[in-house]
């Protein structure tokens, strides 16, 4: 082979390498590209127990770098919140988990500016509706509100609780499970999971003394209930009306409020997952218990 051959086969390989470089770069951008123009949603719910802070929630749509602010601060432990603008018109991912049947707001956020966490950012106290308003004010006339106070939104009583996905449908069975419980490692345990991409709204009970009604001689005289992710507590009760959903249970689910002020009950919004239900007798005697999941978002209130 002459050097004019050798040049040439140089050069060939070397259109080959660019073109190659040329393919893997473009992928490359496109793939980037996609990334950046995915969206994320993100669950938005009270972040501080205060009795005048309704049960309400809503949904924000964040990009992918958002979505990697608001996940830096959940890996260090913080509460995430947000500062956005409002616009009027429902969207189909918007919804409010707490209510039956996850409803739509008539109004969503339209842009989500910027990502800060309460642990760490002091906010001046004021009753600006700006940052006070709860999702059902801006319902009730979103044109309106908008003109009154600007489309702002920085609701300091609501954070960003969990990563959702709305396009995911989801689901649970109704679970019973009766059997005799006492107390320590005679807890008695049922499991439930809720599947899906959405957080979903459940009643959880613990029956005692009103199965003497059935017959059910040896009853537990004063359940408590738990409800268990894995081993971490996600709520509890003994009394059922000594709970903070108590009003809205016995208001939106009459036909589930237990008969004897001793047994125990819960309203529950839920994120996806698996869960066990924990039931014990507080007197410490074994006695038989019926502990109940509900799935009421399939109910007619």
């Amino acid at each position: 082979m002459n050097s004019t051959q050798a040049f040439s086969l140089i050069c060939r390989r070397f259109v080959w390498l660019a073109l190659i470089v040329a393919i893997v770069s473009f992928a490359v951008s496109q793939g980037a590209r996609a990334q950046s123009g995915q969206t994320f949603y993100y669950w938005v719910a009270p972040g501080i127990d205060i009795a005048t802070i309704p049960e309400q929630s809503f949904v924000i749509a964040v990009d992918a770098a958002t979505s990697a602010q608001i996940e830096a601060i959940f890996t260090k432990g913080g509460r995430p919140g947000f500062y956005g603008n409002v616009a009027v018109g429902g969207t189909d991912y918007n919804k409010d988990y707490f209510a039956p049947n996850h409803p739509a707001w008539n109004w969503h956020i339209m842009s989500v500016d910027n990502i800060f966490d309460f642990n760490v950012t002091g906010f001046v106290l004021c009753q600006c509706p700006v940052l006070v308003a709860n999702p059902s004010d801006i319902a009730i006339n979103p044109a309106e509100w908008i003109k009154q106070n600007g489309d702002a939104y920085e609701p300091i009583h609501y954070q960003i609780r969990h990563q959702i996905d709305p396009s995911t449908r989801d689901s649970m069975a109704n679970v019973s499970n009766r059997g005799l419980s006492g107390a320590g490692e005679k807890t008695l345990i049922a499991g439930f999971i809720i599947t899906g991409g959405e957080p979903r709204n459940v009643v959880v009970r613990a029956l005692g003394p009103s199965l003497s009604a059935s017959g059910i001689q040896q009853v537990a005289a004063n359940p408590a209930i738990g409800v268990h992710q894995g081993s971490q507590g996600v709520a509890g009760n003994k009394d059922w009306k000594k709970d903070v959903r108590a009003e809205e249970l016995s208001q939106k689910y009459p036909s589930l409020v237990p008969s004897n002020d001793k047994e125990a009950a819960m309203l529950l919004t839920l994120l996806p997952g698996a869960y066990t239900l924990h039931g014990i007798n507080e007197d410490g005697a074994e006695g038989i218990m019926l502990l109940e999941v509900y799935d009421v978002d399939n109910a007619i209130p």
